[in-house]
């Protein structure tokens, strides 16, 4: 399930926690809210991981930081493909 469409379940059910509709306009903007902070909580989990795997791979630094950099490029990836949807 991609982000935007985990998105768009969080907002539905934010809805159905108001127990009203939203016009088109706020669910549009809560999807936003909700996608961004996935993105901040991911982002997050990637510099968490990073540093693990440069930690875990210190007698190697050379393969920590190619780990490192992987984890980077998938980041960035992600975050031009999400940009790119909305």
């Amino acid at each position: 399930m991609s982000l935007g469409s985990r998105a768009e379940k969080a907002t539905t059910s934010i809805a159905e926690l108001l127990g009203s509709d939203l016009d088109p306009e706020h669910a549009k903007e809560i999807k936003k809210i909700v996608e961004a902070a996935m993105i901040d909580a991911y982002r997050d989990c990637t510099e968490r991981n990073a540093k693990a795997a440069l930690q875990v791979c210190e007698p190697d630094l050379d393969k920590a930081h190619k780990i490192a950099e992987e984890m980077r490029r998938a980041n960035t990836a992600l975050i031009a493909n999400l940009s790119a949807m909305r």
